[in-house]
């Protein structure tokens, strides 16, 4: 049986070499599907849901479940829960602009062990840029080494909204792109210096691997009540602030809630 390390613990039955080759060979499969698929439309499932998002989850799952791992993912039911390991999985994040057209939209793979998230894997299927990150060792996008930003002030500051912002609290500019996963992992690279969700929070899958990749780039995250991110299964949908600073963090926290 092959072990697998992840952050100094092992993964028992996995046949990949690693979890990150798991998640790039699954990718892979995912962007070769899409690129004949000629209707992306909606699907018969649950309200939202699409063809492509159905198509990625019936190539994803199988595989994770074959490795040995658990899976929570938001197009189909979760199974093996009593694994030791469990990855939570979104197979498209930002499907609406899948099926518009836009190149916004990402595969977001994230394995959690004893409720913290230890390995982390996000791509935006339209364009391949990849991210990742492992617990302790840093962040990546596509193979290199990644930084937040730095911004402390506000008025310095490009903010990628989730939903629309409330009010206007002295941004330089802002975004609303429609990914989170990819929102978050633009504020873990430096290309934004915060996200913030004004919307009706969101559902783990949509946030688990990119936080890590944030957190391990520098960022602070945290939801609207300044509580730190839960990986904990069942977790319920949460409002998340996420700066490339702590002082940037914490104004928008108390600028927001006033």
């Amino acid at each position: 049986m092959r072990v697998l390390k992840v952050s100094s613990v092992s993964v028992l039955g996995m046949e990949a070499s690693s979890f990150f080759e798991l998640s790039e060979q699954i990718s892979d499969e995912i962007m070769s599907s899409l690129s004949s698929l000629e209707d992306w439309g909606k699907a018969d499932g649950h309200p939202g849901q699409y063809k492509h998002d159905v198509i990625a989850d019936e190539i994803a799952t199988p595989q994770l479940v074959a490795a040995g791992l658990g899976v929570i993912s938001e197009e189909s039911e979760p199974t093996g829960l009593d694994k030791s390991f469990v990855v939570i999985i979104d197979p498209i994040d930002g499907s609406t602009n899948a099926n518009l057209g836009l190149p916004w939209y990402a595969l977001s793979l994230c394995l959690v062990h004893n409720e913290e998230a230890v390995a982390s894997f996000v791509r935006n299927l339209a364009m391949g840029e990849t991210f990742r990150a492992e617990l302790g060792s840093g962040a990546e996008k596509n193979g290199h080494k990644i930084v937040v930003s730095g911004v402390a002030d506000v008025e310095d500051s490009i903010v990628v909204f989730n939903d629309l912002p409330t009010k206007h609290f002295g941004w330089r500019q802002y975004r609303t792109l429609g990914s989170a996963a990819l929102d978050l992992c633009k504020v873990a690279d430096g290309s934004f210096d915060a996200f913030v969700d004004t919307g009706e929070g969101l559902a783990i899958w949509d946030y688990a691997g990119a936080a890590l990749i944030c957190k391990e780039a520098g960022a602070k995250i945290t939801d609207s009540e300044s509580n730190p991110i839960s990986y904990q299964l069942g977790t319920q949908r949460r409002q998340l602030i996420c700066a490339g600073s702590a002082e940037l963090h914490d104004t928008i926290l108390s600028l927001i809630s006033q």
